[in-house]
């Protein structure tokens, strides 16, 4: 008998904490939170939600609920009385928001927002200066897809390009588009990653060239384009191999996940390969 009710108890547990932080599916009878928001003071990992009241007495509070990557269950990462709710993000997702008075819920979740970048599932492949002439150097990072092209070309205004300083050994190197040999294009920076999730607007950032290891799978990338507000991509899947076509030339292969200037966000996903 002790031994079926220790069993009981252990199951108990485990559907409590399976419970835990899963909107899946709130039943309560409390209204569901309506006008859930990003808020314009967002900006980086700061995400800023904001919703309207619920109308109803003796509401106790809030909870915000986080998706990771927008994939798999919701998670808590909010309680308070008030309206508005600040996460400091490490990568990017989904939320909604859930109103509660004790044990009671609203009877639904309130609109997801999303702080998702664009995922743009393309391998691109540029080259390095011991590549073949014909060979695109250069990248463009679009909102919706890229674009390689000849950093030599005074056509292609390109946002970074791939160049070797140095032979003989296994790196090569991420030039902005405007800094070196073949610097025509625009001003772009370079940031060593804090982790997989996110890059740091007011941390440091390279602006001239940064070195690529054959060892390195994610590179941020500050583009800006738009006044004081950038747009931030993250290059990942990264992959630096020789070109079996020369004897000295490098090859660049990489996709990417842009983040538009709307509100200068710098959250991604945590995709590394």
């Amino acid at each position: 008998m002790k031994k079926l009710s220790m069993i009981f108890m252990a199951v108990l547990i485990a559907a409590l904490a399976g419970c835990a932080g899963d909107t899946t599916s709130p039943d309560g009878d409390l209204p569901v939170v309506q006008d859930l928001q990003l808020d314009a003071a967002s900006a980086g990992r700061t995400i800023v939600l904001t919703w309207a009241a619920v109308t109803a007495e003796d509401i106790d509070g809030y909870k915000v609920y986080f998706q990771a990557d927008g994939t798999g269950s919701f998670t808590e990462v909010g309680d308070v009385t008030t309206t508005t709710y600040t996460h400091t993000a490490t990568n990017a997702g989904h939320y909604v928001a859930v109103a509660y008075e004790g044990d009671n819920t609203s009877s639904a979740n309130s609109n997801e927002v999303n702080t998702m970048p664009n995922i743009i599932n393309v391998t691109y492949t540029i080259y390095d200066n011991y590549s073949a002439d014909d060979k695109p150097s250069g990248f463009i990072f679009g909102a919706t897809a890229g674009q390689t092209g000849m950093a030599s070309s005074t056509g292609f205004v390109q946002d970074i390009y791939a160049y070797d300083e140095s032979k003989g050994d296994d790196d090569v190197w991420l030039y902005s588009g405007n800094f070196g040999q073949f610097g025509n294009g625009n001003q772009s920076y370079f940031q060593e990653p804090l982790g997989n999730g996110y890059c740091d607007p007011s941390g440091s950032w390279v602006s001239t060239a940064y070195v690529l290891y054959t060892s390195d799978s994610v590179v941020f990338v500050e583009l800006p384009y738009q006044g004081g507000t950038s747009a931030y991509a993250k290059m990942y899947g990264l992959s630096v191999t020789a070109d079996p076509d020369t004897n000295n030339g490098t090859i660049v292969s990489f996709m990417y996940e842009y983040q538009p200037d709307d509100l200068g966000l710098s959250v991604f996903t945590s995709n590394a390969n």
